[in-house]
Protein backbone atom coordinates (compact mmCIF):
# COMPACT_ATOMS: atom_id res chain seq x y z
CA UNK A 1 0.00 0.00 0.00
CA UNK A 2 2.37 2.64 1.49
CA UNK A 3 1.64 6.61 1.51
CA UNK A 4 0.09 8.22 -1.36
CA UNK A 5 2.23 10.83 -2.87
CA UNK A 6 0.16 12.60 -5.24
CA UNK A 7 -3.28 13.89 -4.41
CA UNK A 8 -5.59 15.39 -7.16
CA UNK A 9 -6.87 18.92 -7.82
CA UNK A 10 -10.39 18.09 -6.96
CA UNK A 11 -9.27 16.34 -3.74
CA UNK A 12 -6.72 19.89 -3.13
CA UNK A 13 -9.63 21.97 -3.71
CA UNK A 14 -12.36 20.27 -1.39
CA UNK A 15 -9.94 19.86 1.36
CA UNK A 16 -8.97 24.08 1.02
CA UNK A 17 -12.27 24.53 1.50
CA UNK A 18 -13.13 22.68 4.13
CA UNK A 19 -14.25 24.35 7.74
CA UNK A 20 -10.92 24.63 10.05
CA UNK A 21 -12.65 24.29 13.29
CA UNK A 22 -15.00 21.45 12.26
CA UNK A 23 -12.09 19.94 10.89
CA UNK A 24 -10.07 20.66 14.13
CA UNK A 25 -13.25 19.41 16.69
CA UNK A 26 -13.03 15.59 14.84
CA UNK A 27 -9.24 15.89 15.39
CA UNK A 28 -9.77 16.26 19.04
CA UNK A 29 -8.59 20.15 19.81
CA UNK A 30 -10.71 22.05 21.72
CA UNK A 31 -12.03 25.80 21.26
CA UNK A 32 -13.95 28.44 23.40
CA UNK A 33 -15.63 31.23 21.30
CA UNK A 34 -14.44 34.89 22.46
CA UNK A 35 -16.75 37.17 20.02
CA UNK A 36 -15.21 36.53 16.52
CA UNK A 37 -12.82 34.34 17.57
CA UNK A 38 -11.95 30.73 18.57
CA UNK A 39 -9.72 30.56 21.45
CA UNK A 40 -7.68 27.12 21.69
CA UNK A 41 -7.97 25.99 25.31
CA UNK A 42 -4.44 24.87 25.64
CA UNK A 43 -2.53 27.32 23.44
CA UNK A 44 -4.00 30.47 24.31
CA UNK A 45 -2.06 32.21 21.93
CA UNK A 46 -3.67 30.10 18.63
CA UNK A 47 -6.71 31.94 17.18
CA UNK A 48 -9.13 31.20 14.42
CA UNK A 49 -11.35 32.84 13.14
CA UNK A 50 -13.34 31.54 9.70
CA UNK A 51 -10.45 29.84 8.05
CA UNK A 52 -7.66 31.92 9.17
CA UNK A 53 -5.58 31.22 12.09
CA UNK A 54 -3.23 33.22 14.08
CA UNK A 55 -0.70 31.16 16.61
CA UNK A 56 0.67 34.72 18.28
CA UNK A 57 3.83 33.21 20.10
CA UNK A 58 4.52 31.16 17.03
CA UNK A 59 4.60 33.64 14.58
CA UNK A 60 2.56 31.39 12.71
CA UNK A 61 -0.35 32.81 10.52
CA UNK A 62 -2.56 31.39 7.47
CA UNK A 63 -5.44 29.66 5.93
CA UNK A 64 -7.32 26.66 6.15
CA UNK A 65 -7.02 23.59 6.96
CA UNK A 66 -4.57 22.37 4.70
CA UNK A 67 -1.77 24.87 5.84
CA UNK A 68 -2.83 24.29 9.25
CA UNK A 69 -2.72 20.47 9.21
CA UNK A 70 1.25 20.96 8.00
CA UNK A 71 1.75 23.71 10.20
CA UNK A 72 0.06 21.90 13.92
CA UNK A 73 0.79 18.25 13.12
CA UNK A 74 3.57 18.68 11.02
CA UNK A 75 1.95 16.57 7.75
CA UNK A 76 3.42 16.80 4.39
CA UNK A 77 0.83 18.70 1.58
CA UNK A 78 -0.56 15.10 0.93
CA UNK A 79 -0.81 13.76 4.00
CA UNK A 80 -2.73 17.06 4.66
CA UNK A 81 -5.38 16.82 2.32
CA UNK A 82 -6.15 13.03 2.53
CA UNK A 83 -6.60 13.60 5.88
CA UNK A 84 -8.93 16.33 5.73
CA UNK A 85 -10.46 14.59 2.50
CA UNK A 86 -11.06 11.40 5.01
CA UNK A 87 -13.31 12.88 6.79
CA UNK A 88 -16.98 14.32 6.24
CA UNK A 89 -16.63 17.97 7.23
CA UNK A 90 -18.70 20.80 6.05
CA UNK A 91 -17.29 23.71 3.61
CA UNK A 92 -16.65 26.82 5.65
CA UNK A 93 -19.98 28.78 4.29
CA UNK A 94 -22.72 26.08 5.86
CA UNK A 95 -20.51 26.04 9.00
CA UNK A 96 -21.37 27.59 12.51
CA UNK A 97 -25.01 27.55 12.44
CA UNK A 98 -25.34 23.60 13.36
CA UNK A 99 -23.47 22.26 16.78
CA UNK A 100 -20.21 21.18 15.65
CA UNK A 101 -18.89 17.53 14.15
CA UNK A 102 -18.19 15.11 16.89
CA UNK A 103 -15.23 13.47 17.04
CA UNK A 104 -14.77 10.73 14.52
CA UNK A 105 -14.61 7.22 15.88
CA UNK A 106 -11.94 6.80 13.42
CA UNK A 107 -9.41 3.98 15.27
CA UNK A 108 -6.01 5.96 16.60
CA UNK A 109 -3.10 5.17 13.84
CA UNK A 110 -0.09 5.71 15.43
CA UNK A 111 2.50 8.05 12.97
CA UNK A 112 4.91 6.34 12.76
CA UNK A 113 6.63 8.30 10.13
CA UNK A 114 7.36 11.19 12.20
CA UNK A 115 9.75 8.92 14.39
CA UNK A 116 13.78 9.40 13.39
CA UNK A 117 16.33 6.74 14.26
CA UNK A 118 17.69 9.62 16.01
CA UNK A 119 17.50 9.32 19.66
CA UNK A 120 20.13 11.81 20.64
CA UNK A 121 17.65 15.24 21.52
CA UNK A 122 15.24 12.72 23.54
CA UNK A 123 18.53 11.42 25.68
CA UNK A 124 19.67 14.83 25.90
CA UNK A 125 16.11 16.16 27.27
CA UNK A 126 15.18 14.25 29.54
CA UNK A 127 18.47 13.15 31.25
CA UNK A 128 20.71 17.03 30.85
CA UNK A 129 17.53 18.85 31.52
CA UNK A 130 15.04 17.25 33.23
CA UNK A 131 17.21 15.15 35.19
CA UNK A 132 15.89 11.28 34.89
CA UNK A 133 17.97 8.42 35.89
CA UNK A 134 19.96 7.34 31.97
CA UNK A 135 18.79 3.50 33.02
CA UNK A 136 15.07 4.32 32.69
CA UNK A 137 15.46 6.75 29.70
CA UNK A 138 17.81 3.72 27.86
CA UNK A 139 15.22 1.26 29.07
CA UNK A 140 12.14 3.12 27.57
CA UNK A 141 13.84 3.52 24.24
CA UNK A 142 14.72 -0.20 24.08
CA UNK A 143 11.03 -1.37 25.08
CA UNK A 144 9.95 1.36 22.41
CA UNK A 145 7.80 3.24 25.08
CA UNK A 146 9.10 6.46 24.09
CA UNK A 147 10.55 7.95 20.83
CA UNK A 148 12.25 11.13 18.97
CA UNK A 149 10.02 12.53 16.00
CA UNK A 150 11.52 14.49 13.06
CA UNK A 151 11.11 17.99 14.92
CA UNK A 152 13.00 16.69 17.66
CA UNK A 153 9.90 15.56 19.92
CA UNK A 154 10.10 13.22 22.63
CA UNK A 155 6.75 11.03 21.85
CA UNK A 156 4.99 9.33 25.31
CA UNK A 157 3.51 5.94 23.10
CA UNK A 158 0.41 4.45 24.76
CA UNK A 159 0.47 1.40 25.69
CA UNK A 160 -2.18 -1.17 26.52
CA UNK A 161 -1.67 -3.15 29.48
CA UNK A 162 1.12 -0.96 31.12
CA UNK A 163 3.32 -0.59 28.24
CA UNK A 164 3.11 -4.14 27.24
CA UNK A 165 0.18 -4.06 24.82
CA UNK A 166 -0.42 -1.94 21.36
CA UNK A 167 -0.17 1.71 21.21
CA UNK A 168 -3.39 2.97 21.43
CA UNK A 169 -2.67 6.89 21.98
CA UNK A 170 0.62 9.02 22.18
CA UNK A 171 1.69 12.58 23.32
CA UNK A 172 4.31 14.13 22.48
CA UNK A 173 6.55 16.56 24.60
CA UNK A 174 9.25 19.23 23.11
CA UNK A 175 12.73 19.49 23.51
CA UNK A 176 13.80 23.05 22.80
CA UNK A 177 12.21 25.58 24.70
CA UNK A 178 9.98 28.34 23.07
CA UNK A 179 9.97 31.62 24.19
CA UNK A 180 6.18 31.68 25.82
CA UNK A 181 5.05 31.11 29.01
CA UNK A 182 4.37 27.52 28.36
CA UNK A 183 8.07 26.72 27.98
CA UNK A 184 7.67 24.20 25.01
CA UNK A 185 5.32 22.37 22.70
CA UNK A 186 3.01 19.83 23.95
CA UNK A 187 0.37 17.98 22.71
CA UNK A 188 -1.87 14.85 23.00
CA UNK A 189 -1.96 13.24 19.70
CA UNK A 190 -6.14 13.07 18.66
CA UNK A 191 -7.64 9.43 19.53
CA UNK A 192 -10.59 7.60 20.32
CA UNK A 193 -9.34 6.78 24.16
CA UNK A 194 -9.49 10.03 26.27
CA UNK A 195 -9.60 8.48 29.49
CA UNK A 196 -6.01 6.71 28.97
CA UNK A 197 -2.30 7.81 28.91
CA UNK A 198 1.53 6.93 28.77
CA UNK A 199 1.37 3.86 31.30
CA UNK A 200 4.38 1.54 32.49
CA UNK A 201 4.25 -1.17 34.80
CA UNK A 202 6.35 -1.93 37.39
CA UNK A 203 6.37 -5.47 38.53
CA UNK A 204 3.43 -7.20 38.77
CA UNK A 205 0.82 -4.17 39.96
CA UNK A 206 -1.41 -4.07 42.84
CA UNK A 207 -1.05 -0.34 43.26
CA UNK A 208 -1.72 2.24 40.64
CA UNK A 209 -0.03 5.85 40.70
CA UNK A 210 -1.26 8.75 38.91
CA UNK A 211 0.46 11.41 37.09
CA UNK A 212 -0.50 14.89 35.76
CA UNK A 213 2.50 14.43 32.57
CA UNK A 214 4.76 11.35 32.00
CA UNK A 215 7.63 13.80 32.93
CA UNK A 216 6.25 13.92 36.46
CA UNK A 217 6.00 10.07 36.29
CA UNK A 218 9.34 9.20 35.37
CA UNK A 219 10.53 11.83 37.95
CA UNK A 220 8.74 10.52 40.59
CA UNK A 221 10.06 6.92 38.88
CA UNK A 222 13.75 8.28 39.04
CA UNK A 223 13.36 9.38 43.00
CA UNK A 224 11.98 6.15 44.25
CA UNK A 225 13.54 3.85 41.87
CA UNK A 226 14.48 0.93 44.23
CA UNK A 227 11.54 0.99 46.48
CA UNK A 228 9.31 1.24 43.97
CA UNK A 229 7.14 -2.06 43.41
CA UNK A 230 4.23 -3.69 41.99
CA UNK A 231 2.56 -0.61 40.56
CA UNK A 232 1.15 0.59 37.50
CA UNK A 233 2.13 4.44 36.72
CA UNK A 234 -0.06 6.57 34.50
CA UNK A 235 -0.06 10.07 33.30
CA UNK A 236 -3.78 11.76 33.19
CA UNK A 237 -2.31 14.35 30.66
CA UNK A 238 -3.66 16.97 33.37
CA UNK A 239 -6.12 16.04 36.13
CA UNK A 240 -8.71 13.89 35.10
CA UNK A 241 -11.27 11.85 37.71
CA UNK A 242 -12.09 9.64 34.54
CA UNK A 243 -9.22 8.51 33.70
CA UNK A 244 -8.64 7.23 37.52
CA UNK A 245 -11.86 5.79 37.52
CA UNK A 246 -11.51 3.80 33.65
CA UNK A 247 -7.93 2.41 34.67
CA UNK A 248 -8.98 0.70 37.98
CA UNK A 249 -11.91 -0.40 35.48
CA UNK A 250 -9.52 -1.87 33.30
CA UNK A 251 -6.56 -3.12 35.45
CA UNK A 252 -9.05 -5.18 37.39
CA UNK A 253 -10.46 -6.71 33.89
CA UNK A 254 -6.88 -7.71 33.42
CA UNK A 255 -7.09 -9.48 36.89
CA UNK A 256 -5.06 -7.90 38.50
CA UNK A 257 -6.15 -7.03 42.34
CA UNK A 258 -5.82 -3.30 42.84
CA UNK A 259 -5.49 -2.70 46.42
CA UNK A 260 -3.99 1.57 46.55
CA UNK A 261 -4.81 4.32 43.89
CA UNK A 262 -2.17 6.57 45.00
CA UNK A 263 -2.35 10.33 43.70
CA UNK A 264 0.92 11.61 42.91
CA UNK A 265 -0.28 14.62 41.47
CA UNK A 266 1.17 18.56 42.30
CA UNK A 267 1.70 20.26 45.02
CA UNK A 268 -0.91 22.93 44.32
CA UNK A 269 -4.28 23.85 44.48
CA UNK A 270 -5.52 22.00 41.30
CA UNK A 271 -3.51 19.53 43.05
CA UNK A 272 -5.58 19.55 46.42
CA UNK A 273 -8.65 20.21 44.55
CA UNK A 274 -8.26 17.13 42.61
CA UNK A 275 -7.36 14.71 45.82
CA UNK A 276 -10.46 16.44 47.49
CA UNK A 277 -12.90 15.33 44.39
CA UNK A 278 -10.93 12.06 44.35
CA UNK A 279 -12.28 11.17 47.97
CA UNK A 280 -15.34 12.00 47.18
CA UNK A 281 -15.84 9.99 44.09
CA UNK A 282 -13.78 6.85 45.50
CA UNK A 283 -14.22 4.58 48.07
CA UNK A 284 -11.88 6.41 50.33
CA UNK A 285 -9.82 3.47 51.77
CA UNK A 286 -9.13 2.62 48.24
CA UNK A 287 -6.81 6.49 47.73
CA UNK A 288 -3.51 7.22 49.02
CA UNK A 289 -1.78 10.34 48.79
CA UNK A 290 2.06 11.23 47.62
CA UNK A 291 2.34 14.81 46.62
CA UNK A 292 5.90 16.25 46.41
CA UNK A 293 6.50 18.08 49.75
CA UNK A 294 8.34 21.02 49.30
CA UNK A 295 8.35 21.31 45.49
CA UNK A 296 5.63 22.17 43.42
CA UNK A 297 6.31 19.40 41.31
CA UNK A 298 7.68 16.03 41.07
CA UNK A 299 10.56 16.93 38.36
CA UNK A 300 11.28 20.07 40.43
CA UNK A 301 11.57 17.60 43.76
CA UNK A 302 13.81 15.29 41.37
CA UNK A 303 16.21 18.64 40.64
CA UNK A 304 16.20 19.95 43.77
CA UNK A 305 17.21 16.26 46.06
CA UNK A 306 18.41 13.90 43.39
CA UNK A 307 17.40 10.25 43.61
CA UNK A 308 17.50 8.14 47.05
CA UNK A 309 20.66 6.70 47.15
CA UNK A 310 20.24 3.72 48.31
CA UNK A 311 16.76 1.37 48.94
CA UNK A 312 17.13 0.94 52.69
CA UNK A 313 17.10 5.20 53.20
CA UNK A 314 14.40 5.42 50.70
CA UNK A 315 12.62 2.46 52.04
CA UNK A 316 12.44 4.04 55.51
CA UNK A 317 11.77 7.06 54.26
CA UNK A 318 8.44 5.63 52.76
CA UNK A 319 7.64 4.23 56.29
CA UNK A 320 8.19 7.62 58.14
CA UNK A 321 6.09 9.21 55.50
CA UNK A 322 3.10 6.72 56.23
CA UNK A 323 3.42 7.19 59.28
CA UNK A 324 2.99 11.18 58.97
CA UNK A 325 0.47 10.54 56.76
CA UNK A 326 -1.77 8.26 59.43
CA UNK A 327 -0.96 10.57 62.33
CA UNK A 328 -1.94 13.44 60.21
CA UNK A 329 -4.87 11.81 59.05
Amino acid sequence: MGERKHVNEGEIMKARDVDLLSYLEAKGETFVKEGKYYRHTEHDSLLIKGNMYAWNSRNETGYGAISFARMYYGMSFPQAVLDISKGNYKELSQSHEQPSVSPSKEPFRYPKELEVKDQSKVKDYLIQERKIDPRLVNWLLQKDLIAQDKRNNVVFKWREHGGKGKVIGADRQGTASIKNKRGSFKQVLPNDNPHTGFSVDVGRPNKIHFFESPIDLLSYWSIQENSLQNTRLISMNGLKPKTVAQSYIEARREGLNIQEMVLAVDNDQGGKEFIDKMNQIVNADLIKVDIPKGTKDWNDELKKNGKATQPVASRLRNKQTEQELSMNG
